[in-house]
């Protein structure tokens, strides 16, 4: 799989672009702040329909869009077919300018609320959002991902997340459901815990949180069991044979090997009552996948805790990349790797390695700064784009 052409209208600093892309290892060079990383985050938008750079997709949008509006469309050669992914992203906030304030806005003004936000075409057929994500599937890598094993849990979550619903579509909707179910019964336990509510009203989203919560655990048990497959002798790879990492699930609902996949959601609902009393007076789920985190062992220890920053970095390194391999496996199909500006965050044994790894895939779209850092060797198989103020060269 590799995207073959790349359109950008008013998305972000690009007022138009139109880019052919080919097989193979791309770099997008320049100094900072020239749309580097926009260009990924466009790319990644058509595989996943959001951003990874941004809280809103609106954000995305030029400040001097007419009409307020982005439009991104990419020609992607798979496997199977030739598919066009076409996405149209509206900014119900535009800002408003006085020739005073220059280029910065001086207000936001509020457009109606009933205005669609963003739409999705597949070969120029109307998409639901849920139905255009995965259709390009793609691998990001930026600085973020170094602090995969030293961040938040809810960043360790959605790495998960975002890998699995590219290539399980029923995963995407049990997990969009599941976190409307947190929120109404989030809601609803502040409603009992104030006696407005009556908590036999609880029976039916609990029911609901158990269910869903038994697809979600699965598929996330399933892709850490084989992503420690590749992970492992990736660690290796890269320490030199002294390191052996192990990937750890840990869901915050008991999970037993033993329960069958129809026994599970009667086992999870049993630990909701046992926690009900401790729910409504705190008013928040305390149980369930949004509570899910990742735990990364090194020789059996933890590396969060006990690993230095070099460690840290070399574990993240191989879960990125035992990703890429677990996707492929899964779809039979090779996801576009995205790399944003990873390579001056890592040291120079890093770097080769993984040069060498990221050389061997379909399509690399990679950012520096500038080419230095890479040997002639790289740079006579890459295809080179010098970045500046939007415009590609």
């Amino acid at each position: 799989m590799y995207l073959s052409h790349l359109s950008l209208s008013y998305f972000r600093n690009y007022k138009e672009l139109d880019l052919t892309l080919a097989p193979g290892l791309s770099i997008f060079y320049g100094d900072n702040a020239q749309g580097k990383t926009n260009l990924l985050e466009a790319v990644s938008m058509l595989a996943t329909a959001t951003s990874f750079h941004a809280s809103s997709d609106r954000e995305a949008v030029n400040w001097h869009a007419p009409d307020h509006i982005a439009h991104l469309k990419g020609n992607v050669i798979r496997l199977e077919d030739d598919l066009a992914i076409e996405m149209i992203i509206f900014d119900p906030t535009p800002p408003t300018f006085n020739e005073e304030a220059g280029t910065q806005p001086v207000s936001h003004q509020e457009l109606p609320s009933g205005m669609p936000r963003k739409r999705l075409k597949l070969n120029g057929v109307p998409r639901r959002t849920i139905d255009v994500i995965g259709q390009m599937k793609v691998v990001l890598f930026a600085p973020a991902d170094l602090h995969l094993v030293d961040g938040t849990p809810d960043e360790r979550r959605r790495f998960i997340d975002r890998a699995l619903c590219q290539i399980v579509p029923h995963y995407c909707q049990a997990l969009m459901m599941y976190r409307k179910v947190v929120t109404q019964r989030s809601a609803l336990l502040k409603r009992i815990r104030d006696q407005h509510e009556d908590p036999g009203l609880l029976v039916y989203l609990d029911e609901r949180l158990a269910e869903l919560a038994n697809q979600i655990i699965y598929e996330r048990q399933r892709m850490i069991t084989a992503m420690n497959e590749q992970a492992a002798p990736l660690q290796e790879a890269i320490s030199g044979g002294k390191e052996r990492l192990k990937i750890v699930y840990r869901p915050s609902l008991k999970v037993d090997p033993a329960w069958s996949p129809f026994d599970a959601p009667q086992h999870f609902l049993e630990q909701l009552r046992a926690i009900r009393r401790k729910e409504i007076l705190q008013g928040v789920c305390l149980l369930g996948p949004h509570r899910d985190d990742l735990e990364f062992l090194v020789n059996g220890v933890n590396i969060h805790t006990y690993g230095s920053r070099g460690q840290q970095r070399t574990v993240a390194l191989s879960t990125k990349l035992a990703e890429l391999a677990y996707m492929r496996a899964h779809t039979g199909d090779e996801p576009v790797l995205l790399l944003d500006d990873v390579f001056s965050e890592l040291d120079h044994v890093r770097r080769e390695y993984l040069l060498q790894q990221v050389i061997q895939h379909q399509q690399v779209l990679l950012t520096a700064t500038d080419l230095t850092e890479f040997p002639s060797s790289i740079l006579e198989q890459a295809h080179r784009y010098h970045v500046t103020a939007g415009q590609i060269s």
